[in-house]
């Protein structure tokens, strides 16, 4: 009977056969006192990953899912794991001693539900060092696009980690639910970080464990744009987690003004039940709730709008003046979108904006 790894690693994989090889080799080069094992989650390919695991890495296990959905993914690995479960991307490769550092972080702090590494990107800056959470409610890499100062030492509490590289204990992940399949990816981390610190776990960041990430390893071939999907999640968690000011976030949010009817469609109920703190009760008396708070939020700005129009005239004049600025703002965005991320362009909307300024001056 084969012994059950101290240590599983998922690997979730969609159209990622350039990395794998890589990933797959950095995880067979950990020493973990143990034992280790990875598993391969392929949630539909097309390039040939399969074939090529099936040719270069007959002993790995892959699972062949029948919908590309990553957090599902996830889950399904962590409930095949034992002690611990490493969630790495596949566009990730791990330092020598990563996993054993990791995994001597947690086994230092019984309360601890997760540790990760820090993890730079293939030019040695920070891509990120946890997630960090702002004022405003919106999460971020700490420390990103900063410079690595290669300091180590102990491991530190954060507020969350980075699903991109992150060592779980498999009873705390259960215990908070695991990752909401609903998110598909982005905010699926954060999340389950808010989840776990209501379970009272903490999550840790291990600055002596490094891991190297390309980044947008996979999104970069979806036709779902990564801020499109991650302010949409965003909302999910404010639904669960801040209620009390879910509805004046959600008039602000870029993706509730720009959505689609059918998105909104798909969306409302998932809202309103989380809103509500569950899946029962009486969706149609949730939502008309939903709507209603949303109608007061609106209707105060209205007024702002009211009295903001009796100070300026010249208010269509401010207008375009701004649409100015933004076009100036999106030039720029589109610059450095060029000298940062090969490839990347403006958003299909971004683009049609500018166009149609350019062409009024």
């Amino acid at each position: 009977m084969t012994s059950v790894p101290r240590v599983l690693v998922v690997v979730v994989n969609w159209n990622g056969r350039e990395f794998l090889g890589d990933c797959l080799r950095s995880i067979a080069a950990q020493q973990v006192k143990g034992g280790l094992r990875a598993i391969v989650f392929d949630n539909g390919s097309t390039d040939g990953s399969v074939e090529f695991l099936a040719a270069e890495f007959p002993d790995v296990e892959v699972v062949r899912t029948d919908r590309n959905n990553y957090a599902r993914a996830n889950n399904a690995g962590v409930a095949r794991a034992g002690e611990f479960a490493l969630l790495l991307n596949t566009d990730a490769t791990l330092r020598d001693g990563c996993v054993q550092k990791l995994l001597d972080a947690l086994d230092a702090d019984p309360r601890a539900a997760a540790a990760a590494p820090k993890i730079v990107f293939p030019d040695g800056r920070i891509c990120t060092t946890g997630i960090a959470e702002r004022d405003d409610l919106y999460w971020v890499d700490r420390g990103q696009g900063s410079t690595d100062d290669g300091c180590g030492g102990p491991a530190t509490p954060v507020f969350g980690v980075s699903g991109c590289c992150a060592l779980f204990r498999s009873s705390a992940w259960r215990e908070a639910g695991g990752q909401d399949e609903e998110f598909h990816m982005y905010y699926e981390d954060v999340d389950l970080a808010l989840a776990l610190r209501a379970k009272g776990w903490r999550s840790l960041y291990v600055p002596l464990a490094c891991c190297v990430h390309v980044g947008h390893g996979s999104i970069r071939k979806s036709k779902t744009w990564k801020d499109e999907l991650g302010e949409r999640n965003r909302l999910l968690v404010l639904a669960r987690h801040f209620a009390e000011r879910f509805v004046r976030e959600l008039v602000r949010s870029p993706w509730f003004q720009s959505a689609s009817p059918e998105q909104m469609r798909e969306l409302m109920p998932s809202l309103a039940r989380r809103l509500a703190g569950s899946g029962d009760g009486d969706l149609v008396a949730m939502l008309l709730d939903m709507v209603l708070a949303l109608r007061d939020e609106v209707r105060s700005y209205a007024g702002e709008l009211d009295v903001k129009w009796g100070e300026h005239r010249n208010l269509p004049k401010i207008l375009m003046e701004r649409e100015g600025w933004i076009a100036t703002l999106l030039e720029e965005v589109r610059r450095l979108r060029l000298w940062r991320l090969p490839g990347r362009r403006l958003k299909p909307d971004e683009q049609r904006f500018l166009d149609r300024v350019r062409g009024q001056s």
